[in-house]
């Protein structure tokens, strides 16, 4: 099949809407290779790279508009397309692709590009969830048997939905000796991250520093019901959810409960100021690996958990088990009460 992609957006990610056109693919039997005719403002440079960075294959696009890669043999998983600083995740297997149309790097949505090659990846976009928040979406079951193990993997990265049964679902399609791709090697990793986000799973440990400067872990405090809140000094949605805490905290407080909030700021000045203006009751810890920038690049706190905006709160049972997680005011108060029935 030939496929039109029509860039809609203006950053430098090439989220493309694909729409179906007259054509044919022709399946090769040999590797991957690249080739077209893009009309560019200026010499552009075509990659595909793995998804370590590393570059599969290359070659610019000239004034002459037309080009073509080597030919090479690769395992069927999610590449990264880039036009110049522009890219694109894409899945590819060993087929001939070949690209047409017309690009503009600094006006990308302003570019039409046609390929050819990609029915694999068009499959996999027809069981992308249409959920975007990835703490609500899931992937469909009807995906069972309709891919290959490469596929099925590629579709755990491509969608990154944070649900454990649907990357559970999809590791379980891939057998043991198909689980060396990037693409799998990820899942693997994903599904044990996640198998410790789930309830009634063992929360992971950590140990961070108090206001006395004395190293707290989450282990300590086994034997008692934890409200653990995820926070920074510069988050006013944080400090607000801390206010709603307290009145849970002075209603329940007792000797089986304990509030725990670690703190995510990059600068522990701002952190203690933060706590002489809040003056709470509870453990007070701080994180200095600080809040990422870049969401791609999480922190481990947040890896191990799960989360990737605050504030963030999960309840723990007296058995150091997952109770609740990402609850807020009401919520936390029900979990406390579940947990003492």
């Amino acid at each position: 099949m030939n496929y039109k992609l029509i860039i809609m957006t203006k950053t430098k990610n090439l989220l493309l809407t694909i729409l179906l056109v007259c054509g044919a693919t022709v399946w090769g039997n040999n590797g991957l290779k690249i080739s077209g005719r893009i009309k560019v403002l200026k010499p552009t440079t075509l990659q595909i790279k793995d998804m370590n960075e590393g570059v599969v294959l290359s070659c610019i696009i000239g004034t002459n508009n037309t080009f073509s890669t080597d030919e090479i043999n690769i395992i069927p998983d999610v590449y990264k397309l880039y036009l110049g600083e522009t890219e694109q995740n894409i899945y590819l297997e060993n087929n001939p692709v070949t690209i047409n149309g017309y690009f503009d790097e600094k006006n990308p949505e302003q570019s039409s590009l046609s390929f050819t090659g990609i029915d694999p990846f068009l499959t996999l976009q027809n069981y992308m969830p249409a959920e975007k928040d990835p703490d609500i979406a899931t992937i469909s079951t009807s995906v069972k048997g309709k891919l290959t193990p490469a596929m099925a993997s590629a579709l755990a990265y491509l969608a990154n939905v944070n649900d454990y049964q649907s990357n559970k679902m999809l590791l379980d399609m891939i057998p043991e000796q198909d689980r060396n791709s990037l693409s799998a090697k990820w899942l693997v990793n994903r599904v044990e991250i996640l198998s410790h986000q789930i309830i009634g799973a063992e929360c992971p440990d950590f140990t961070f520093i108090d206001a006395n400067g004395k190293n707290i872990s989450l282990k300590d405090f086994r034997g008692k019901i934890v409200v653990l809140d995820f926070c920074a000094s510069w988050c006013g949605p944080c400090r607000k959810e801390m206010r709603s805490m307290l009145t849970i905290y002075n209603e329940l407080k007792a000797d089986d409960l304990e509030f725990i909030s670690v703190s995510l700021d990059d600068s522990e000045a701002k952190w203690r100021k933060m706590l002489d203006e809040e003056k709470l009751p509870w453990v007070m810890l701080w994180d200095k690996t600080g809040f990422p920038k870049n969401s791609k690049t999480p922190s481990a706190i947040q890896t191990a958990y799960g989360f990737y905006s605050i504030p963030f709160l999960v309840v723990i049972d007296k058995e150091g088990k997952l109770a609740a997680r990402n609850v807020r005011g009401e919520q936390v108060r029900e979990a406390i009460l579940k947990i003492r029935q």
